[in-house]
């Protein structure tokens, strides 16, 4: 199945009807207690009721979403951004956005489309301590074109003040440099680059300069830097994943990136 995700896609001035589409939406009956904060796993389905037929079998625009309700609607705040992230206020209310979208294409072009379009959201509790809050979000999407789109986004929160982790909060401004420099060392020993081979061309970085992505999250054993598709590479490239590992820059994280790092251990 094709994929496509765009942030900008303007979905917003439609109208919302329901008449042309199925939807089902399930929670989990079993709340999760293992850890330090109480969620469920919600479930949204919603179909159009335009079908086409692909390669002998019919097909129909869908919006899938899987994500954690937790029990303190605190957090459920704090988390709304990196769950909704067209902005919704509501699941139901974005999926029947996007297929009302759909619906709407179609109708302009007299009951016709050459392609279905789907959309994918994956919202995952990768870690869960008194401390140390991380989520991933995954969205794949697909609304014509050439090929889809994929994103994913890692989140982390200090449990203790309920507010966003940054890596100034990780590696003080001091060893930022050090930090950076032995990234880089890891980097290009997970390419296999030389200290010497250049980082244009093949890769994006400005001005041929390693540069850490803002998006990372904790680990057992390292910290995992996220690069997403066209931020270092071409799509075919695909995501790139980077780990540092803790032993490697054991001196250089503050005594708050320890508490974090330490709870997951």
């Amino acid at each position: 199945m094709r994929f496509h995700f765009s942030l900008k896609i303007l979905l917003i001035g439609f109208l919302l009807y329901s008449c042309d589409s199925k939807t089902k939406t399930t929670v989990s009956s079993d709340i999760q207690h293992t850890d330090t904060l109480s969620y469920s796993k919600k479930i949204v389905d919603e179909h159009s009721n335009y079908f086409l037929e692909e390669d002998s079998h019919l097909d129909t625009t869908y919006f899938r979403a899987r994500y954690p309700v937790f029990e303190a609607d605190s957090i459920n705040v704090l988390i709304s951004t990196i769950v909704h992230l067209e902005g919704d206020t509501s699941m139901t209310e974005a999926a029947r956005r996007f297929i009302n979208a759909y619906n709407e294409y179609v109708d302009d072009n007299n009951g016709k489309s050459t392609a279905t379009w789907n959309r994918d959201l994956q919202v995952d509790v990768v870690s869960n301590t008194p401390f140390y809050l991380g989520i991933r979000t995954k969205q794949e999407e697909y609304t014509g074109g050439a090929h889809g789109e994929q994103l994913t986004l890692y989140s982390n929160f200090d449990r203790q003040s309920n507010r966003p982790i940054t890596m100034d909060d990780v590696i003080s401004v001091e060893n930022k440099e050090k930090f950076r420099t032995i990234a880089e060392q890891c980097f290009r020993k997970q390419e296999g680059l030389n200290a010497d081979d250049p980082l244009h061309g093949k890769y994006f970085f400005e001005d041929g300069k390693f540069s850490l992505a803002d998006n990372f999250t904790f680990e057992k054993k390292d910290i995992l830097f996220y690069y997403n598709i066209y931020e270092i590479k071409s799509y075919a490239e695909g995501g790139t994943e980077l780990r540092i590992p803790y032993t490697a820059i054991k001196d250089l994280i503050s005594e708050k990136g320890l508490h974090y790092i330490n709870s997951i251990n």
